[in-house]
């Protein structure tokens, strides 16, 4: 593996832990001797949030990490406090490492839930301010481990530190610009890294994804995938580019992209991967594009056939013309954890059979 490429593995993360998958991190260079027989592996695990060693959660489910201006590595996640149900009590937790991912702080509480559920952390750095944003939602929690009730009554909030990710400010409320009347029932943010654009017209805009429903009095009646782009650091949030598919009154649909990871191109267009959730096209990922900064995408989602993977959530990272995708490559099941690679902006991905496992 090239070095370059291996430093810039080292600060970020790309893969999930948990039911999701694990964390991969790049191992550091190690000193060989006359007795050593093997050769050093290209990748160390760990393990950052475990119950019960972080105590006072039973779960830790839905991972981001970004690094900040300081070099200081943030893995976020969901501290689950009373079961790994997606709508009880959860916390958003953080633990930092200034030693690109050699050891770590101990864990954090960013966002206390007291009861309800905040979650789906989606972090992104401001690099001309340094300012850390990271997106989240919330809903009314449950005692139980059952999901949200439909509609379920999710918003958007918004928090950010401006000290390397130390303290976070009072959490902020989005949902005047961000949350559309249609879009009133599930409503997620992310999860996983938002991006900032560097090349264009665009450059220095904030973006991330969500996914969402809307209700129409009786049923879930569409899907709704969407870029949520800020032009001013974070301090003002407006809609950009949304592909909409209706749910049939049988409850069937073509597609449904969810869980959505960014990542910018060479040539400043924006790569959009997305789970594929309970379609037509169950096994794949699926795609879209943005051409205008996030603004609108070229046309609707479409799946990969020969891009593998179950429904969950993934991650990219663009490293020069290269776009690196850890996700799990079994089709039905949430196992075979594989980096994979595109050459040509995300058109075409290695087989699972050649990539890292």
């Amino acid at each position: 593996m090239p070095s370059s490429l291996r430093a810039r593995l080292r600060s970020t993360l790309t893969a999930v832990l948990t039911l999701a998958a694990l964390l991969v991190l790049p191992s550091h260079a190690h000193a060989t001797t006359a007795q050593t027989t093997a050769p050093a592996p290209e990748f160390d695990q760990q393990v950052l949030f475990k119950a019960p060693q972080d105590a006072g959660y039973a779960c830790f489910r839905i991972p981001a990490m970004v690094k900040t201006d300081d070099g200081t590595l943030l893995a976020f996640a969901e501290g689950r406090v009373l079961n790994c149900g997606d709508a009880a009590d959860i916390d958003i937790v953080v633990k930092r490492s200034t030693d690109d991912g050699v050891t770590w702080s101990p864990l954090q509480v960013v966002n206390h839930g007291g009861g309800d559920t905040h979650g789906n952390p989606a972090p992104v750095v401001d690099r001309r301010t340094g300012r850390i944003l990271l997106a989240e939602t919330y809903n009314t929690g449950r005692k139980d481990s059952a999901s949200c009730s439909v509609p379920c009554d999710r918003t958007p909030h918004l928090q950010y530190s401006d000290d390397d990710g130390l303290t976070w400010s009072q959490p902020r409320d989005l949902s005047d610009e961000i949350l559309p009347p249609n879009w009133n029932s599930w409503y997620a943010t992310g999860p996983v890294h938002g991006i900032q654009l560097t090349r264009g017209r665009h450059r220095g805009r904030l973006v991330f994804g969500v996914n969402t429903e809307t209700w129409d009095g009786s049923r879930v009646a569409a899907n709704n995938a969407a870029l949520i782009v800020s032009d001013d650091g974070g301090d003002h949030w407006k809609i950009g580019a949304t592909d909409s598919y209706p749910i049939a009154a049988d409850g069937t649909w073509r597609q449904k992209p969810s869980e959505v990871t960014l990542t910018e191109r060479t040539d400043g267009s924006i790569l959009v991967s997305g789970r594929e959730q309970d379609g037509t096209d169950l096994g794949h990922r699926t795609q879209a594009v943005s051409r205008d900064g996030g603004d609108s995408f070229t046309a609707p989602f479409r799946d990969l056939p020969d891009l593998y993977a179950p429904q969950v959530q993934c991650s990219t990272l663009g490293v020069g013309s290269r776009i690196l995708l850890s996700c799990d490559a079994d089709p039905d099941r949430r196992r075979t954890m594989m980096i994979r690679s595109s050459y040509d902006g995300g058109r075409t991905w290695t087989a699972w059979t050649a990539a890292r496992s």
